[in-house]
C-alpha cells in the first residue's frame, strides 16, 4: 500500500472539512473523495485538528445553531395537528438523528441504540 503524498492529503482534508461543514455526511464525503468511510472521517478529524481553537469553537457554535433550527422546525411538525403515525416516526426519527450530530458535534456518545415507543389512545 502506497502512501499518499501529505500536499494530495492535506487538499482531500480540506475538501472534506467543506463538504462536513455545509452539512453532508461522512457517507457523501467518502463517494466524493473516491475513499472508504473511516478514511473520509480521518480526513474530517485531521483537519478539524489543524483548526485553532477559537475558529473550531465558532464552528462547533455554528453547527450547534443549524441543528438547533432545525430541531425547532421538527418540534413544530411533531406538534402539527392531524400528524398520522407515520409521520410522527418520520419526525421523530429525524429528533433522534439531529440529536445524534449534536452529541457528534462535542465529541460525546449516545447508546448504540434507542428504542422510541409510541403509544396510540384507545380509538384511534
Amino acid at each position: 500500500m502506497s502512501r499518499m503524498p501529505a500536499g494530495q492529503r492535506r487538499e482531500q482534508e480540506l475538501v472534506a472539512l467543506e463538504l462536513s461543514n455545509a452539512g453532508h455526511s461522512v457517507d457523501t464525503i467518502a463517494d466524493r473523495l473516491e475513499v472508504s468511510r473511516a478514511t473520509a472521517a480521518r480526513r474530517v478529524r485531521a483537519a478539524l485538528q489543524r483548526i485553532p481553537a477559537e475558529e473550531a469553537d465558532t464552528l462547533r457554535r455554528q453547527s450547534e445553531a443549524r441543528i438547533n433550527g432545525w430541531m425547532r422546525r421538527a418540534n413544530v411538525l411533531l406538534d402539527s395537528p392531524g400528524l398520522d403515525f407515520a409521520d410522527t416516526v418520520k419526525v421523530l426519527n429525524l429528533l433522534l438523528s439531529l440529536e445524534r450530530e449534536r452529541v457528534q458535534l462535542y465529541g460525546l456518545r449516545l447508546p448504540s441504540s434507542v428504542v422510541v415507543q409510541f403509544e396510540q389512545g384507545a380509538g384511534q
